[in-house]
């Protein structure tokens, strides 16, 4: 997003905690507030709280509702709703998966944020049980009128599970911005705990 930063090639940290807890056998929702930081991880940029529930379908089906409330000093709050379809598929020690977002950036105080349709896939390793290595790539196709191809997302990255209820999830993205007036690069750290509630 244009307004988080300033770089054209910057190092940022993207830090949460994340609270989970089941509400059904197929359904559970999560709490996660996300801090930012940047200028080469040198200075506070912003923080943001997510609310998402994901409901498992079946057969490797799932979909997820998330709402995203961005707080941004001295600038305007925002807020963004995104809607999942994911499927994945196992196979011995590989997973596959696949997930079709729809990003709407809310209009609020005036500001105007592009929607985007986004698609990932991602590899996961699964050798270990606890340790979890995956690659993951998300392009963005621009959606409120404007139908083109604006960022990519290269994202490899691990999670490693400690104990029934904590979870480790780190990530280093690179973030690539095109067919937009400034075309830029961010590298962004991006670390996760999971507590499962």
């Amino acid at each position: 997003m244009t307004f988080a930063v300033e770089a054209q090639d910057d190092y940022i940290s993207w830090t949460s905690v994340q609270l989970q807890t089941q509400l059904s056998d197929k359904t559970r929702i999560s709490l996660k507030p996300i801090f930012r930081h940047y200028r080469d991880l040198s200075q506070y940029q912003n923080m943001s709280v997510d609310l998402s529930v994901r409901r498992d379908l079946g057969k490797g089906w799932s979909t997820l509702f998330l709402t995203r409330s961005w707080f941004i000093p001295e600038a305007d709050y925002r807020h963004f709703l995104w809607t999942d379809v994911a499927y994945g598929l196992k196979k011995n020690t590989i997973t596959i998966s696949n997930r079709l977002r729809y990003h709407w950036a809310l209009n609020v105080n005036d500001n105007k944020d592009p929607d985007y349709f986004r698609w990932s896939a991602r590899i996961i390793f699964r050798n270990d049980k606890k340790f979890k290595p995956y690659f993951q790539v998300e392009p963005w196709l621009r959606a409120d009128g404007i139908y083109q191809f604006q960022r990519m997302r290269y994202e490899p990255g691990f999670s490693w599970t400690f104990g029934k209820q904590y979870r480790l999830d780190f990530q280093y993205r690179i973030e690539k911005f095109f067919n937009v007036p400034t075309e830029r690069q961010f590298n962004v750290f991006v670390l996760n705990f999971l507590f499962i509630i």
